[in-house]
């Protein structure tokens, strides 16, 4: 018979393993490839809807229509988040810009909980933005484009007709939004910087394309997303670690003398002249009162020297 406690070790390992990998694994919210577009959701089906040839979804943000298409999530959310996707602009028009992200109904651009990527032609610059806005509705952003906000490399603008992916970070415990871009398939950023968002960033419900907030009217954005996949990664903690604090009971200070090479009276030390306390001795108990007693004479003597014979004899 084999050694039992190999296979003991075995299940044991293989316990931990199992357990470990679902602590790192992380958690799916939303994914789709637009093979369909179940869920989806618009107000303006002739701006947002499926292109079933391209199996891509074609957006047309036009500023003043007010029009949206979103997908509603299973529930609110509160945790960090990674939302990554392909963004494929066939014009941007000056004034114009095309905004996706994750908020809450109302799909307005300019009301928080919201965190959106956007290609923003609104003076023409052609950039990269990366808005979030809180629950107080304080706006943190930044652009592609070198002291616009607060960026500082190089210019980095998107040009119609390139394919880009797109990816947003959200990180609770930093309080931090990043926006990260590359070309498809490839790992090399063309633009990644993030923001730092003050107030509170939770309960977002719905991913959205919007025309709602900043834009011209008429003036258009349109093109294709697709691959869309939202998750909650574990390696990002939704919360501060806690703090444990000791429950022992805090220990009475010792007084310890220190003894230092400092005289009282000289350098300006000032002389402490408030004598010691003398400690409390405790008294001594009373001396016995002495009994009286018959007076012997010299019977005690007598005695002694009896015994001295007695012994003398013997020795003889």
């Amino acid at each position: 018979m084999k050694d039992p406690r190999l296979f003991f070790s075995i299940l044991i390992l293989s316990l931990i393993l199992s357990l470990e990998g679902g602590v790192i694994a992380d958690t799916p919210l939303y994914t789709t490839d637009f093979s369909d577009a179940t869920g989806w959701e618009t107000n303006s089906p002739s701006s947002f809807y499926l292109d079933e040839g391209k199996g891509q979804y074609h957006y047309q943000i036009t500023g003043g229509t007010g029009s949206y298409a979103y997908y509603p999530l299973s529930g609110p959310f509160t945790g960090p988040f990674t939302l990554e996707f392909d963004v494929y602009p066939v014009l941007t028009e000056e004034k114009s810009s095309f905004r996706f992200g994750l908020g809450t109904e109302g799909y307005d651009s300019q009301k928080g909980p919201v965190v959106l990527a956007e290609l923003y032609n609104q003076n023409g610059e052609g950039a990269f933005a990366l808005t979030a806005i809180s629950k107080e509705n304080l706006r943190s952003q930044t652009f592609s484009i070198p002291g616009k906000a607060n960026y500082s490399g190089k210019t980095v603008r998107f040009v119609d007709g390139e394919k880009y992916h797109i990816r947003l970070t959200w990180y609770p415990v930093e309080k931090r939004v990043s926006m990260t871009v590359t070309a498809p398939g490839e790992n090399t950023p063309l633009f990644s910087h993030f923001v730092m968002v003050t107030g509170k960033m939770e309960e977002f419900t719905h991913l959205f394309l919007t025309s709602i907030g900043e834009g011209q009217n008429g003036r258009k954005a349109h093109g294709y997303i697709d691959n869309i996949s939202l998750t909650s990664p574990s390696s990002i903690p939704a919360t501060p670690e806690p703090v444990i604090t000791s429950q022992e009971p805090t220990p009475t200070p010792t007084l310890v003398t220190s003894v230092t090479s400092v005289v009282p009276g000289q350098n300006g030390e000032p002389v402490d002249i408030t004598p010691d306390p003398v400690p409390k001795r405790t008294p001594l108990p009373a001396p016995p009162t002495p009994v009286p007693t018959e007076k012997t004479g010299l019977l005690p003597l007598t005695g002694i020297l009896g015994v001295g014979f007695v012994l003398f004899l013997f020795r003889r």
